[in-house]
């Protein structure tokens, strides 16, 4: 005996598929992050893997720690304000972080081979780029 579905048709994809497949592109991203990081002298850790989420939590002797979030974006951002309008629950989620010292809280986002990486300090009160790997 076997069992069927409703209203017959072909079975459903599984969304499970989707899932892997963008799971395994952030890591990859997280992956190029901490490279440069790790090149910049600083060690890193990767976090348990949250969607809104800290990522990569990096630190070094001379300077406090950071904090980074990591995007993948098929194009550039052409104005912190932007950081909001397509990240609004990342943007959230970091902003609420609390901050000691000089510490720094980062959305980093690839935009491919194209564009390259764009990083961006977030704090409570606002967004601004930062030019470099880091601030």
């Amino acid at each position: 005996m076997t069992a069927s579905r409703r209203g017959g048709g072909p079975p459903r994809r599984s969304s499970r598929k989707h899932y892997n497949h963008y799971h395994q592109r952030g890591r990859a991203i997280e992956a190029m992050a901490s490279r440069l990081l790790e090149r910049k002298g600083y060690s890193v850790i990767r976090s348990v893997r949250y969607t809104q989420g800290v990522h990569l939590v990096a630190w070094c002797d001379w300077a406090p720690p950071l904090f980074v979030h990591v995007r993948r974006s098929k194009k550039s951002v052409t104005r912190p304000g932007e950081i909001a309008t397509f990240w609004p629950g990342e943007v959230v989620t970091l902003r609420t972080i609390p901050r000691w010292d000089g510490m720094s809280v980062q959305l980093w986002i690839y935009a491919g081979r194209t564009f390259g990486w764009q990083f961006f300090e977030v704090f409570p009160s606002g967004i601004r780029e930062v030019e470099g790997v880091v601030a």
